[in-house]
C-alpha cells in the first residue's frame, strides 16, 4: 500500500490510479474494524441486560412481600418465645383454679347424689306409713321413677366431669412439660431471633441501596453505549467521503488531454482528504473520550458488586441462615409441647361447654324433687288419718327439695366460673407458630443467599467483561488514528505534485463537466464547503442534496 510506505518529505509523485486503489483498501479495513467495535459495544448492552436480570432476581428474593414477611415472622417468634415463661406462670394459676373448681363440683354432685338416696328412702317410708294405700303406693312408685331419671342425669354429668378432670390433669402435665422445655431453651434465644430479624432487615435495606446504585450505573452505561453506537457510524460517513475522493481521482486520472484539469481535481481531492483527516481525528477523540468515561462507570459497578458480596450484610446473611437453623432445633421441642397444650386446652373448652349444657339436667332434677315435695303435701291433705301419718315424712321431703335447688344454683355458678378461666393468657398464638415462622424465614434466607451469591458472582464476571471490552475498544479506536495520518500523507503528496498552472480551454471544458459531476456525489455539508473553494469563476455553488441535514449529517458529537 503506497500510503503506508511513502515518506511525504521525499515522495515526488503518486499515480492517481494507484492512490485510488490504496484509498479503497484503506476504507475497507477501517469499516471492518469499526464493525468489530460496534459488535463488542452491542455485546456490552447484552451484558448489562443480564446483570439487570440477576439484580431483579435478588430483589424478588428479598422483596418486602417475601423477606419483609420473614422479618415480621422472626420478630413474632422472638416475642412469643420471650413471653412463654410468663404466660406459663399465668396459665399455672388458671390450671390450679380449674382443679379447685373441679373438686368443688365433684363435692356438689356428691351432695346431690346423697339427697337422691335420701329421697328414695323417703319414698319407701311413704309406702310403709300409708299401710299400702294405693294412691300413696302409686305416688311413691312415680316418685322413684323420677329419682331414677335424676340419678341417670346425674351419672352422665359426673362422667363428663370425670373426663374434664382427666383433661385438666393432662393439661397440667403438658404445661409442666412446656416448663421443662422452657428451661432447656437458652435465655439468649429470643434476643438472637430478634437480632436475626434486624440483620435480615438491614440486608433488605442494603440490597435496596445496592439495587438503586447498580441500576443507575447500568442505565448510564446503556445510554452511553447506545449513543456511542450511533456515533460510531463515523465509519460509514468516512467511507462515503473517501469513495467520493476515489471516484474523483479516477476521473482525474482519465483526463489525459487536460493535465491542468487533472491537477485541479487532484488538489480538490487533497483538500477533501485533509478535511476528512481533521474531522476523523476530532470525532475519534470525542468517541475515545466517551468510551473512556464508561471505564470508571464499569469500575464503580465492580466496586459496588464486590462490596455487596464481601460486605457485613452478606456475611451476616450467611450467619443468619445457620443461626436460624440452629435455633430451629431448640425451639422445635418447645413448639411441640406448646402444640400439645393447645390441643388439650381446646378440649377443656369443649368440655366446659358440655358441662354448661349439662346444667339443664341438674335443674330438671331439682324441679322434679320440688314437684314431689308439693304433691306429697297435697296428697296427705286428702287422706285424713293416713295422710297425717304420711305428712310426717312429707315434712322431710320439702327441705331436700330446697337443698337440691340450692345445690343446682351452686353447680351453675361453678360451671360458669370455669368458662371464665383463660388458658391462653396474653393471646392465643401458640409457640407452634414459632417453628413455622422459623421454617418460613429459613426458606426465605436460604433462597436469598443462593440468589445473591449467584447474582454477585455473575455480576462480578459481567462487570469485568464490560471493563475488558471497553479497554479493547478504546485501544482499537486509538489505533485508527493511523487512518488520518495516511490521508494526510496522501494530501501532502497530491498537493506537491499537482502544481497550479494556467488552465487551457481544454482544461476549463473538462472542469465545467467534471466539477458539477463531483458536486453531485457529495452527501456531506463539509464536502460541499471544500468543493466550493475549487469552483471556476462564474460557477454556482452546488446545491445541498439534503438541506434538512446540511449542518448535522457529518457531525457525530
Amino acid at each position: 500500500m503506497l500510503l503506508s510506505t511513502i515518506d511525504p518529505a521525499t515522495a515526488t509523485a503518486l499515480p492517481l490510479g494507484g492512490l485510488a486503489d490504496d484509498l479503497d483498501l484503506l476504507i475497507g479495513d477501517l469499516e471492518t474494524r469499526f464493525r468489530a467495535v460496534g459488535e463488542t459495544l452491542a455485546s456490552t448492552i447484552d451484558t448489562v441486560d443480564r446483570m439487570a436480570t440477576g439484580l431483579d432476581e435478588v430483589q424478588r428474593a428479598l422483596s418486602p412481600e417475601v423477606a419483609g414477611a420473614a422479618v415480621d415472622k422472626l420478630r413474632q417468634a422472638a416475642h412469643r418465645l420471650g413471653t412463654i415463661p410468663e404466660q406459663r406462670r399465668q396459665r399455672a394459676g388458671q390450671i390450679g383454679a380449674l382443679t379447685l373448681r373441679t373438686r368443688e363440683l365433684r363435692e356438689l354432685l356428691s351432695d346431690v347424689a346423697e339427697l337422691l338416696r335420701t329421697l328414695s328412702i323417703y319414698g319407701m317410708n311413704i309406702k310403709i306409713a300409708s299401710s299400702g294405700e294405693m294412691s300413696f303406693v302409686q305416688f311413691a312408685t312415680g316418685m322413684e321413677g323420677k329419682l331414677d331419671s335424676g340419678r341417670r342425669e346425674l351419672k352422665q354429668f359426673e362422667q363428663e366431669l370425670a373426663s374434664f378432670g382427666t383433661v385438666v390433669r393432662d393439661v397440667k402435665e403438658a404445661d409442666d412439660l412446656l416448663a421443662d422445655e422452657c428451661r432447656k431453651v437458652p435465655a439468649t434465644v429470643p434476643a438472637e431471633l430478634s437480632g436475626d430479624a434486624d440483620v435480615l432487615e438491614r440486608h433488605l435495606e442494603a440490597t435496596a441501596r445496592m439495587a438503586r446504585d447498580v441500576r443507575a450505573i447500568m442505565q448510564q452505561v446503556q445510554a452511553e453505549v447506545a449513543r456511542i453506537l450511533g456515533a460510531i457510524q463515523v465509519g460509514d460517513s468516512v467511507r462515503q467521503r473517501v469513495e467520493h475522493c476515489v471516484a474523483i481521482l479516477r476521473a482525474a486520472h482519465a483526463e489525459h488531454d487536460a493535465p491542468g484539469a487533472s491537477a485541479h481535481l487532484s488538489r480538490l481531492v487533497a483538500a477533501q482528504m485533509a478535511g476528512i483527516a481533521d474531522d476523523f481525528r476530532r470525532e475519534m477523540s470525542a468517541l475515545v473520550g466517551s468510551l473512556a468515561q464508561l471505564g470508571p462507570l464499569a469500575g464503580g459497578l465492580m466496586k459496588i458488586i464486590a462490596a455487596q458480596a464481601q460486605g457485613e450484610e452478606s456475611e451476616a446473611l450467611n450467619k443468619l441462615q445457620s443461626g436460624i437453623a440452629r435455633l430451629g432445633h431448640v425451639t422445635g421441642r418447645l413448639s411441640e409441647a406448646d402444640r400439645q397444650l393447645e390441643g388439650l386446652t381446646a378440649f377443656v373448652a369443649n368440655t366446659i361447654a358440655d358441662l354448661t349444657r349439662g346444667l339443664g339436667r341438674i335443674q330438671r332434677i331439682a324441679m322434679d324433687v320440688q314437684d314431689i315435695s308439693t304433691n306429697t303435701r297435697l296428697l296427705c291433705r286428702r287422706h285424713g288419718i293416713i295422710g297425717r301419718a304420711v305428712a310426717v315424712i312429707a315434712t322431710e321431703v320439702n327441705p331436700c327439695a330446697t337443698r337440691l335447688t340450692r345445690l343446682s344454683s351452686d353447680i351453675e355458678r361453678v360451671v360458669q366460673s370455669l368458662g371464665l378461666l383463660d388458658l391462653h393468657p396474653g393471646g392465643s398464638d401458640g409457640a407452634g407458630g414459632s417453628t413455622g415462622a422459623l421454617d418460613d424465614a429459613l426458606a426465605v434466607v436460604r433462597s436469598a443467599c443462593e440468589t445473591s451469591d449467584h447474582a454477585m458472582a455473575n455480576g462480578g464476571d459481567e462487570a469485568r467483561r464490560i471493563i475488558a471490552t471497553l479497554q479493547e475498544d478504546v485501544g482499537a479506536l486509538q489505533h485508527e488514528q493511523v487512518f488520518a495520518d495516511r490521508l494526510d500523507v496522501g494530501a501532502v503528496v497530491l498537493n506537491r505534485q499537482a502544481i497550479e498552472t494556467a488552465l487551457t480551454p481544454a482544461d476549463e471544458n473538462a472542469l465545467h463537466r467534471l466539477l458539477p459531476w463531483a458536486a453531485g456525489l457529495y452527501t456531506m455539508a463539509s464536502e460541499r464547503a471544500i468543493h466550493a473553494q475549487f469552483l471556476l469563476p462564474g460557477m454556482e455553488q452546488p446545491a445541498s442534496a439534503a438541506p434538512a441535514f446540511d449542518e448535522d449529517d457529518d457531525g457525530l458529537f
